[in-house]
């Protein structure tokens, strides 16, 4: 499988951009997926700065497409993008039902931990699954989710039952 994100044939408009060279003001094109290009002009070496690695934090093929990238990398990325959504349920749900979800985070996280898997998905579901499906989408279109990883996340979803409370839904995910 090829990730959608690096394929050319899900790319957008945007995928395709130029930036000034900061060395000599040349326009330099890039490509969403390059690390680097060199510029045509004074020939430095230039870092594609809108170059993320965010879909690492969550995609079960990110070493394989990626290659080894550093855990602290991952980590962090992870991290930000919990944080992000975390941030942005707390203003959408009840506070009790809020509280159970951070506490269902934290084992969820323990719990896969010690399997020695990494949360990934299943914290995604874990996040929307206590949503309406119009707050799913607005949730998904404010954290900036790749669209790639939401159709994952909408399609899994359906294949938990309703009416979970966060006990039950962490149990399921941990099977």
């Amino acid at each position: 499988m090829r990730c959608p994100g690096q394929d050319w044939r899900y790319w957008k408009e945007d995928a395709i951009f130029e930036i000034s060279c900061p060395f000599c003001g040349e326009k330099v094109e890039f490509f969403k997926d390059d690390t680097t290009r060199k510029c045509p002009s004074c020939k430095k070496v230039i870092p594609n700065p809108k170059l993320d690695f965010g879909c690492a934090a969550y995609c079960k093929y990110a070493e394989v497409c990626l290659g080894e990238l550093p855990p602290e990398l991952i980590r962090e990325k992870a991290n930000l993008l919990k944080s992000k959504i975390l941030s942005l349920l707390e203003e959408m749900l009840p506070k009790e039902l809020y509280s159970e979800i951070q506490k269902g985070v934290e084992t969820l996280e323990r719990e896969l931990k010690e399997k020695g898997s990494s949360p990934g998905t299943k914290l995604l579901l874990l996040l929307f699954y206590y949503l309406s499906p119009d707050e799913r989408e607005n949730l998904y279109k404010k954290a900036g989710l790749p669209e790639t990883l939401w159709e994952e996340i909408k399609i899994t979803l359906k294949n938990y039952k309703e009416g979970l409370n966060p006990e039950e839904l962490i149990r399921e995910l941990l099977k």
